[in-house]
């Protein structure tokens, strides 16, 4: 199962820790797919999408949405 998260958050805090929640939907064995909406915004964020895509998992642009929309099983939107 793939799972879609979209981060539009504009507050540092906020925007790592959608990303740091995109972590745990992997512990569940999902595969993960991140759509961020501008540039990271914090240590902690850099941290975490390095951890994910280490992993094997997508970060990208919210530029990708179209695509993403049409193969996601799960999608969770943080603002």
């Amino acid at each position: 199962m793939r799972t879609l998260i979209i981060c539009r958050a504009t507050d540092p805090d906020r925007q790592a820790e959608a990303l740091r929640a995109a972590l745990g939907v992997t512990l569940r064995g999902a595969q993960v797919e991140v759509l961020v909406a501008g540039p990271l915004l914090s240590p902690l964020a850099e941290r975490a999408v390095a951890t994910l895509t280490s992993f094997g998992h997508t970060v990208r642009d919210l530029a990708g949405l179209p695509a993403a929309l049409r193969t996601a099983a799960v999608v969770e939107v943080w603002t």
